[in-house]
């Protein structure tokens, strides 16, 4: 269970499994993209647990849009990272209910790997379309756990 002086992650424990693409589209853009027009960023998550078996889904929804054109032009990309935790028994307690409440900084660290995977993707994918070699800012992966994917 999670200890109240628990604040790092053993990142040998984690092991990422597999990335699942639930989503990938881009507005083929008329004018190729330049590192000077504002882009607009929306990132969510979803996550799912499998205690008996030690894993954690954390999926992650990133839309780009670029705000100066006439036209609205979006690259979306829908991720799942499947992961494996040796110590997964430790990253949450049980509160009423029978519930898992896992950690904030396990969280936090699920958020920022897979975060970090998905801007190595989406360079890769962007670098050679109308989009360009788009570099996705870094942020504080705290932030991504302030938004839900919302259910379709």
């Amino acid at each position: 269970m999670v200890k109240k002086e628990q604040n790092h992650i053993n990142p040998e424990k984690i092991h990422l499994l597999q990335i699942e693409p639930i989503e990938v589209s881009i507005s083929d853009l008329k004018e190729p993209f330049n590192n000077e027009e504002a882009i607009d960023m929306k990132i969510a998550h979803v996550s799912a647990h499998n205690l008996d078996e030690k894993g954690f889904l954390f999926g992650l929804d990133l839309i780009l849009t670029l705000t100066d054109r006439e036209t609205q032009n979006t690259a979306r990309f829908r991720y799942n990272f499947h992961y494996t935790i040796d110590n997964l028994e430790d990253m949450y307690i049980i509160k009423k209910g029978g519930k898992p409440t896992f950690a904030k900084i396990f969280g936090a660290t699920l958020a920022g790997i897979s975060y970090s995977t998905l801007r190595g993707i989406i360079f890769e994918i962007l670098l050679n379309s109308s989009w360009g070699s788009i570099t996705i800012p870094v942020i504080n992966p705290t932030n991504i756990l302030e938004n839900w994917i919302e259910s379709e």
